[in-house]
């Protein structure tokens, strides 16, 4: 089975490519690993090997891969994305259409983004078709950690884990998607990422970025009211979001440490190079690396499914005492 465009998780490959070879693939799988690590990437070359009709798939030509590619194939059908959750009125809708024969397969394909933040009522109302689901019919849920979804959920799915990749693999899908770094700057990229490259994510909704250099600014303004205004703005969205959010937020704060005491390495974030200059002339080294030590703790607490008010209320307080003591 081919895999382009998915990097690592050599286990992973292994079992999704067993499973076609015997032409026992589950009728649900759950991907599950953090953001930017490749879950949407392997879900769609799941989804385009399930519904391709050529001999070693996804083939990449026939006609179903075409229209899986071009992302407009009528048996693929897409729910959620990273900054919403799939609704209980979509789930009631997807049980009814997913007894319906597929279009131009024989196979029809769901795949649910940010499953963890759907509801209870949402994953009840799913139970039911998860549990005995047409047999043309697959499922592909996607979320951070599988302890987001009922355990009525996960005892009911195929799972497969996605770990972070090993620095030859880094190496490798840096150097396909930017071959003009030097060695010195992909080896500080490896160093700084933890093993989950940006370079893997399809998401193309950037809300997170707007939140995440709002708060940035909010932090070099000192202005305790900006803080509470641009933190609390996100108490309306799911945890998943957050995560996203804070990771931008910590690459923020990290290239103001590089702007003021290593200005000659790459920055990683690209679209917020102005703040973090920004930063690096207001704050010091240390209450960088604080505030991304509150940030990482804020990170962990969705993670641990901590409710969003909860975080962003000690957030808030956090973040206010090194603005107050940036300014004595």
């Amino acid at each position: 089975m081919k895999f382009e465009g998915f990097y690592g998780n050599e286990r992973a490959k292994e079992y999704i490519s067993r499973a076609f070879a015997r032409n026992s693939f589950p009728h649900a799988l759950l991907i599950t690993g953090e953001r930017g690590i490749g879950k949407r990437t392997l879900a769609n070359i799941v989804a385009r090997a399930l519904v391709c009709n050529g001999d070693s798939v996804p083939c990449g030509v026939c006609s179903s891969c075409q229209k899986a590619l071009k992302g407009f194939h009528p048996d693929i059908i897409l729910l959620g994305n990273d900054s919403s959750s799939v609704k209980v009125e979509e789930i009631r809708e997807l049980k009814r259409d997913a007894l319906i024969l597929p279009n131009d397969s024989d196979k029809k394909v769901y795949i649910l983004n940010n499953a963890g933040a759907m509801t209870h009522a949402a994953q009840d109302a799913f139970l039911k078709i998860l549990e005995e689901p047409p047999a043309f019919t697959f499922f592909i849920l996607l979320c951070s950690n599988s302890s987001d979804l009922l355990p009525t959920i996960t005892s009911r799915v195929s799972h497969v884990a996605l770990s972070p990749l090993s620095d030859s693999d880094m190496r490798l899908v840096i150097k396909s998607k930017e071959p003009g770094l030097s060695d010195s700057q992909i080896e500080e990229i490896i160093r700084t990422s933890d093993g989950v490259c940006s370079y893997l994510s399809t998401d193309t909704d950037d809300t997170f970025l707007n939140f995440a250099s709002d708060i940035a600014s909010a932090i070099s303004s000192h202005d305790e009211f900006e803080l509470f205004r641009s933190i609390s703005a996100l108490d309306g969205h799911d945890r998943d979001f957050l995560i996203k959010v804070f990771d931008e937020l910590i690459i923020i704060l990290r290239d103001s440490i590089v702007c003021s005491s290593a200005p000659e390495v790459r920055l990683l974030s690209t679209s917020c190079t102005d703040i973090s200059k920004k930063l690096s002339t207001s704050l010091t080294a240390l209450q960088c690396f604080e505030l991304i030590n509150y940030t990482t703790a804020a990170k962990d607490a969705c993670l641990k499914n901590v409710g969003v008010s909860h975080i962003t209320g000690n957030l808030i307080c956090n973040f206010a005492n090194i603005a107050a003591s940036a300014q004595l």
